[in-house]
């Protein structure tokens, strides 16, 4: 499995976020995390929305955690911002057009491969990430 470039984007910034007391300005994450600002805001965007960060206009505005770096996973975040975690073509949400099916057991494995994946994703906290 590969995840997106945006999930490693999202973990950095919320991963910058939390080692910051104060609200950054998005132009100042984008210098620092040497990412493309347009791309940064649709990812703030998405963030925001599931309020694991917080933004406010204006002068003395920016963008800040919206929780606790102990209460965001990783799991929740690769969740968040991934399309689909079908490895396989019979993952897939609708009907498969595998042969091999019902008989075939790739779906199950596959399948608690994906769980194993999250389990250790949901396990580390973005605390735990800047420990």
């Amino acid at each position: 499995m590969r995840l997106n470039q945006a999930s490693d984007f999202a973990l950095r910034i919320l991963m910058l976020l939390a080692g910051n007391k104060e609200p950054m300005t998005v132009d100042t994450v984008s210098a620092e995390l040497k990412l493309v600002k347009s791309h940064l805001m649709k990812i703030v965007a998405k963030l925001a929305k599931a309020g694991l960060v917080t933004s406010t206009r204006g002068r003395t505005g920016g963008i800040s955690l919206g929780r606790s770096a102990k209460d965001i996973t990783v799991g929740e975040v690769v969740r968040l911002i991934e399309p689909d975690f079908a490895v396989v073509e019979c993952m897939r949400d609708g009907v498969s057009q595998c042969t091999f099916l019902p008989q075939c057991k790739l779906r199950g494995v596959m399948g608690k491969a994906n769980a194993a994946f999250f389990a250790t994703l949901d396990n580390e906290s973005l605390e735990g990430l800047l420990a």
